[in-house]
């Protein structure tokens, strides 16, 4: 049997078995699970509504949802989920190496919100309110919820100016500042921009905000010396340079983001009935119906187990950029039916049938 007869059968096998085959995965007859040879684990983030900043352990990583973050130390994460007019969500995010968690986050609107009325001498200083771009000075910034938040006002060739306002629900509080020049700083500024904005802006690998839409990202403070510049957004090529900074100095960067090539896969795991274990290459995954995002290209095995129902299995080779739907139609397990014995009476009359057959077969030989 050719290897492309196989294939066949083994695809009409899985119709009879299922009832269901998808035609975007490529099946491979006789390919077993590999395990798991990951070192890390993925965070994937959404929100309602979407666009939020997902900002991980405090800044070590930032994105907008819907995202993933990728490479995760294994163990337990902190994750703020925040986006203006709404209130912020965080949550702790136990990660294991090979898996994807997924926090879905509701984000419900800011009741009675309040704001803030910003202004600085100089004018045009960059504003940053828990970590995110507001814009320049001078403006109001509203929609926020009461409470603490951090205000941050920084230009380049000032100090940094940085100070926690508590906002009243339905009040605007003033906030002037008069930023101080400095003098003989010892450290340097970045001023980073770029095409399309809204990217996100990475010093060392450490989040440092993102790129505002009407000028660029002011980062103050940076010691003399070669530092790594990462520019980041869904949907767009990661643009890295490295730059040197001088005591006073002010070092510029432009990142032309260009589209991302596709290199990473969506699935979605359905079952009939739904509520059934998924193992993906043997390590368990969460249950029926299950999505994973940015998943990379390669070869899996997909395990759908539920008690009482026939096991579902299938390799597949995920291509970059597909969407992969796996769909398993679960058969009951056969219970043999019971036998049941003959009754006395019927019993009894086909042996008198039998007796009276060798009776007339007696009479009929003499």
């Amino acid at each position: 049997m050719t290897h492309m007869q196989f294939t066949i059968f083994t695809l009409l096998v899985a119709v009879a078995l299922t009832g269901v085959v998808t035609a975007e995965v490529t099946m491979q007859a006789g390919a077993e699970g590999s395990g798991s040879a990951y070192t890390t684990g993925n965070i994937y983030v959404s929100s309602a509504p979407a666009g939020a900043s997902a900002i991980l352990d405090g800044g070590q990583a930032q994105l907008f949802t819907p995202g993933t973050f990728r490479g995760v130390e294994p163990g337990t994460h902190q994750l703020l989920i925040t986006l203006q007019g709404f209130q912020p969500y965080t949550t702790t995010v136990k990660v294991s190496a090979g898996a994807t968690e997924n926090v879905i986050a509701t984000l419900p609107p800011v009741t009675s919100p309040g704001g803030m009325s910003v202004s600085s001498t100089p004018r045009g200083a960059s504003i940053y309110v828990d970590d995110m771009y507001m814009g320049k000075t001078n403006q109001v910034v509203g929609n926020l919820a009461a409470g603490p938040h951090r205000l941050v006002i920084s230009e380049a060739g000032y100090v940094t100016w940085e100070e926690t306002v508590q906002v009243r629900s339905k009040d605007v509080i003033p906030v002037a500042v008069t930023l101080v020049a400095e003098v003989n700083p010892a450290h340097g500024d970045v001023l980073v921009s770029s095409t399309p904005t809204g990217a996100s802006v990475y010093i060392d690998g450490n989040y440092r905000g993102s790129t505002p839409a009407d000028d660029s990202l002011d980062i103050n403070d940076l010691p003399p010396g070669t530092h790594m510049v990462s520019v980041k957004k869904p949907g767009y090529q990661e643009y890295s340079t490295s730059v040197t900074v001088q005591e006073g100095g002010t070092v510029r960067v432009f990142a032309p983001l260009q589209p991302a090539l596709q290199t990473a896969a969506s699935v979605e795991i359905t079952s009939t009935p739904a509520g059934a274990d998924v193992f993906v290459n043997n390590m368990y995954m969460g249950i029926t119906p299950l999505s994973f995002h940015d998943i990379a290209a390669g070869t899996y095995t997909v395990d759908i187990r539920m008690e009482g129902y026939i096991p579902f299995s299938s390799s597949g080779q995920v291509i970059p950029g597909q969407s992969v739907h796996v769909i398993a139609a679960l058969s009951p397990v056969q219970t043999p039916a019971p036998t049941t014995k003959a009754s006395v009476g019927a019993f009894a009359g086909v042996m008198a049938f039998i007796t009276a057959g060798i009776a007339c077969l007696l009479v009929a030989r003499r």
